[in-house]
């Protein structure tokens, strides 16, 4: 399992297909496409399972599972986005 540190934001969303040991995910939209991250369930995670529909700019750790075909987060750390932040995510330049 390959891992790589990384900071995403998005909004958490509940869990739109079966990944193992995740409730809830985190949506992002990059070039316009959107990715959804399953969140592990534990380290800052565990918060995040009742924080659905909020926007956040998580610190995290990507981990790859080729057994379920996903890509989960390991959430090492998060802030909350206000919204002016949430409008700043949607509205992210292409350069």
């Amino acid at each position: 399992m390959s891992e790589t540190q990384v900071t995403i934001k998005g909004s958490i969303v509940p869990l739109s297909f079966n990944a193992s040991k995740c409730k809830v995910a985190l949506r992002t939209f990059t070039n316009g496409e959107e990715t959804e991250y399953p969140i592990l369930s534990k380290g800052a995670g565990i918060d995040l399972v009742d924080m659905i529909s909020n926007f956040v700019s998580a610190n995290c750790i990507l981990q790859a599972c080729e057994e379920e075909d996903c890509t989960k987060v390991h959430i090492r750390s998060y802030t909350i986005l206000d919204e002016l932040d949430e409008n700043d995510l949607f509205g992210q330049k292409e350069e």
